[in-house]
């Protein structure tokens, strides 16, 4: 059977292309989501690893979007490094190249998840530059 158009001027016969296209609508936000059903940049834990990171300053090394200035870039390491790299990274530091380990500070060892969730977020595209907005 060949679509053929009615008198509203929609076509008749052919596939379903606006079940699919609705469909996709839903799906492709929902496969974006975090847990607790928010975008990553809205999920409030993420707001608050984003908020960690400012109070222990990580911005004065790796600049204010984290993208690399004296020191590399932490959205670059999360992307090419796994998480237990990444939470080892940040636990344990680097001293002799300048970093420090934040395995004592009780505010990072509370929110390591989410500041991985965060920077990957951030190495996927998924999360902007800049503070998140909690919803």
């Amino acid at each position: 059977m060949s679509p053929t158009r009615s008198a509203d001027g929609f076509l008749r016969g052919a596939p379903c292309v606006t079940a699919i296209l609705a469909a996709l609508v839903v799906a492709i936000p929902a496969g974006l989501k975090a847990g607790g059903g928010h975008s990553p940049s809205t999920d409030v834990p993420i707001v608050a690893a984003w908020e960690t990171l400012r109070a222990v300053e990580c911005a004065r090394c790796h600049g204010k979007d984290y993208d690399g200035l004296a020191a590399p870039s932490i959205v670059e390491y999360a992307r090419t490094q796994n998480r237990e790299m990444f939470v080892r990274m940040v636990l344990d530091g680097d001293p002799p190249r300048g970093m420090p380990g934040y395995r004592h500070n009780p505010r990072v060892l509370g929110s390591i998840d989410d500041i991985y969730r965060y920077f990957l977020g951030r190495a996927q595209g998924n999360i902007g530059k800049g503070r998140p907005a909690p919803q």
